[in-house]
């Protein structure tokens, strides 16, 4: 095993694998956009005093808990038309776009419920919850990026799919395990300073609170 050879053709790749995990991240965000949207219209409904309201924000929270994300994608791959016409105008719909819905599905789940709690906390005059609802959301945020990586198996050309193109471009059984671990590194550099970041953040949270209601 050539040290040297690993590094060249690593560093050749790391452009083309970058962009992969660029869609990686998109997808992310736009998942989280979408589902905590949704999420905090149910949390309100589930917040709401009256039942006919409350009653279908509690149900759609179960959905969006007992549906499988991975099961989900492959009914979106094949239920969602590859393009859709628009007033005449015919617009694509790529794969990406049915990731980031499949994975927002289970964002609904988790705003819902942490939200409603914020909403009623809120309402009683407890307001660490609603505070600490932001470093909740980050770290939820970080498991859907990693999470990204099943996108792959319907197409979408995020940083596994592409590692696996690379493998097969490059045709050497020996840098498989290299290939592959590159890509985690990728998750790892992102993800381990915004959970350090979100941690110091929630604990200068919890203490500024805790200075508040002694003062």
């Amino acid at each position: 095993m050539d040290i040297r050879e690993i590094f060249v053709e690593l560093r050749t790749w790391t452009p083309y694998l970058a962009g992969g995990f660029l869609w990686n991240i998109i997808i992310s965000f736009v998942s989280m956009t979408i589902g905590t949207l949704i999420g905090a219209v149910i949390a309100f409904m589930r917040a709401s005093d009256e039942w006919i309201v409350r009653r279908p924000g509690n149900v759609l929270t179960e959905f969006s808990r007992g549906v499988p994300t991975f099961v989900f994608l492959f009914y979106l791959a094949y239920l969602l038309p590859s393009e859709v016409a628009v007033f005449g105008t015919v617009l694509p719909v790529p794969s990406w776009v049915k990731a980031s819905l499949a994975l927002s599905i289970a964002v609904v789940g988790f705003v819902s419920d942490n939200l409603s709690i914020v909403i009623r906390d809120w309402r009683a005059g407890r307001r660490e919850s609603a505070v600490l609802f932001l470093p909740s959301w980050t770290t939820y945020f970080l498991i859907i990026v990693m999470s990204s990586s099943t996108a792959s198996v319907i197409g979408v050309s995020e940083i596994v799919s592409r590692a696996n193109t690379v493998i097969g471009a490059i045709n050497k059984d020996h840098m498989m395990i290299w290939i592959y671990l590159y890509a985690m590194t990728w998750f790892f550099c992102f993800c381990y300073p915004l959970t350090l970041a979100m941690n110091y953040l929630k604990e200068q949270m919890k203490r500024r609170l805790w200075v508040a209601q002694t003062s």
